[in-house]
């Protein structure tokens, strides 16, 4: 017996809730029919939206232009800065060249010096190493002419006056680099001087070798501190490209977030969106 009514109990919980629900739901309906029938039904609000609603919208989208706009400078600004980031690249390629080219100097420089060592000491004959020092210097020589990008001598500065491209001061040149906006100025030293400046009759005593020896020590020693700033700034370079394109890759996913998000519902679809924004749904959702 207790059984039985406990369970009516419930069933007349459950029918309480169904009829507040029903209720509910009912004056929901009510309200957004009143608000409709006031806007639609006689007075100007409610012809103007009428006119809107059933002539000229039926025939033409509404786009927001300002949002295209925004969009379209959003795509442009990535595209800068996409080409931003190709330039700096290609900075970052000059100077590994130019890198590449003072260790390759370098490493002749170095081994010169231990010839002329040889020779100022005694441990070494000069004719005996007298080949060898020529083909370095011949190296070094090639190397400084050679190096180059796009046809932009990276070492010799005897080139610079000719092209353009280098603004040349003070032994050194200068390449400027386009940077979205901006710009900023790719360094290249010169080493035109080394362009036949050795040759083995230089070591051909134990008195020159010596000389020789702390000539080519100051050498190695500005080459060695120009190849590390070459090394430094590549790095950098490397890491600027890489933010670059970042950043272009975020205004593209901006631009087509902000793409998608452009209105251009027709305005049946805008009012309508609106009355049921206003006067809420049969279910509100959580914000």
């Amino acid at each position: 017996m207790r059984r039985g009514v406990s369970t009516r109990r419930g069933a007349d919980v459950a029918d309480k809730s169904l009829n507040t629900m029903l209720v509910e739901y009912s004056l929901q309906l009510l309200q957004q029919d009143m608000l409709t029938n006031s806007l639609f039904m006689g007075g100007p609000v409610g012809r103007s939206l009428r006119d809107m609603l059933l002539t000229e919208s039926r025939s033409r989208k509404v786009t927001d232009p300002t949002a295209a706009a925004l969009t379209g400078r959003l795509r442009s600004d990535a595209a800068m800065l996409r080409q931003a980031s190709s330039n700096v690249s290609e900075a970052k390629s000059i100077v590994d060249l130019a890198n590449s080219a003072a260790t390759t100097i370098n490493t002749a420089l170095a081994r010169m010096k231990e010839l002329a060592t040889g020779v100022s000491t005694g441990t070494m004959a000069y004719a005996a190493v007298q080949a060898e020092y020529d083909s370095l210097a011949s190296q070094i020589t090639q190397t400084v002419a050679s190096a180059s990008y796009n046809g932009i001598r990276l070492l010799d500065g005897s080139a610079w006056a000719s092209d353009d491209r280098v603004a040349a001061s003070g032994g050194s040149g200068n390449i400027a680099i386009q940077s979205g906006t901006g710009s900023f100025n790719l360094a290249l030293y010169d080493f035109s001087s080394f362009k036949n400046a050795f040759a083995s009759t230089q070591i051909d005593t134990a008195g020159k070798a010596a000389a020789m020896v702390t000539t080519l020590s100051g050498h190695i020693g500005t080459v060695t501190t120009v190849a590390a700033n070459y090394a430094a700034r590549s790095t950098n370079l490397d890491s600027q490209a890489a933010a670059l394109a970042a950043q272009a890759d975020i205004m593209d996913t901006a631009a087509a977030t902000r793409a998608k998000a452009n209105e251009n519902r027709s305005l049946e679809e805008l009012v309508l969106d609106l009355l049921l924004r206003e006067t809420g749904t049969i279910a509100d959702k959580e914000a």
